[in-house]
């Protein structure tokens, strides 16, 4: 069993590189990737990490950029992470969506609401902040009973806190990730809620950019989805990808490996991926 989507503390996690590893490591996975939001800052911990020698590790990232009029997420396997251009990109989006997360805590506080840069970052000033930290300070805070309310009456794209992020054009975001030694590829395409026509558009414009797999399994994708994406990655000649996209607490019903109980993601995914690397 492998697992291919996990977020950390350096983005909207809320485990550590290293107490995701322990985790990994208790599970007896097969192989993982950290695939954080904007960010490669967990890779270098786990790539100095003593791994045992079964496990297999592939530095990730999930960057989110536009398509559609909605926001869409591309996962990158393989980078390098010390790539400058790289870099620089993903800090020139970070400072970006600190404005927009300054912005929507201006939208609370005119409307009374206690809701703070400090209480988002939670003592951790470098994480990168998303939707996810002002849904827990929302319910912290006795504002919303869940996060799903959160989402459903602050949060989400029709709400009045709602700011939208800078456009990011995928075809960019493409070039980055190829530039810095990465694979592309499209994460949970079914979470988007495109018509299945959409996204089966989305996915062969994408790959005329470099668009290198899709994420066939994931927590949200139920056993027709799976086949359906099956079906189009055959069609296009792509690799296929799965994980959990666990996030700790954030996510509470998501575990690494099983995501909400039935994922299973074959070992065979990430030897296709190490091996189309080479």
């Amino acid at each position: 069993m492998i697992d291919l989507h996990i977020h950390s503390t350096c983005s909207d996690g809320t485990f550590a590189p290293k107490e995701i590893t322990d985790k990994v490591i208790e599970k007896n996975l097969y192989g993982f990737s950290l695939t954080d939001h904007d960010t490669v800052d967990g890779i270098s911990e786990i790539l100095s990490m003593n791994l045992p020698e079964h496990l297999k590790f592939i530095p990730g990232i999930e960057i989110s950029c536009d398509a559609l009029h909605r926001e869409i997420h591309i996962l990158g396997y393989g980078i390098d992470c010390k790539n400058q251009q790289l870099n620089k990109t993903l800090n020139d989006l970070r400072k970006k969506r600190m404005q927009r997360n300054l912005d929507m805590i201006d939208l609370f506080q005119k409307d009374g609401y206690p809701v703070t840069l400090e209480k988002l970052q939670h003592g951790d000033p470098d994480t990168v902040i998303t939707r996810a930290h002002f849904s827990r300070v929302l319910v912290e805070e006795g504002i919303c009973t869940s996060r799903d309310q959160a989402f459903s009456k602050y949060l989400g794209e029709k709400c009045k806190y709602y700011i939208p992020k800078t456009f990011f054009d995928p075809k960019d975001c493409l070039k980055l990730i190829l530039d810095a030694g990465g694979i592309p590829i499209l994460a949970h395409p079914f979470l988007y809620k495109f018509s299945n026509k959409d996204t089966k558009h989305l996915i062969r414009d994408l790959k005329e950019y470099g668009l290198a797999g899709i994420e066939v399994y994931h927590s949200s994708h139920h056993q027709g989805q799976v086949a359906k994406l099956r079906e189009w990655q055959k069609e296009y000649d792509l690799l296929a990808t799965g994980g959990s996209d666990f996030h700790g607490t954030n996510k509470p019903d998501i575990d690494i490996g099983t995501g909400r109980g039935p994922l299973y993601v074959p070992d065979h995914l990430l030897d296709e991926l190490l091996e189309y690397q080479k």
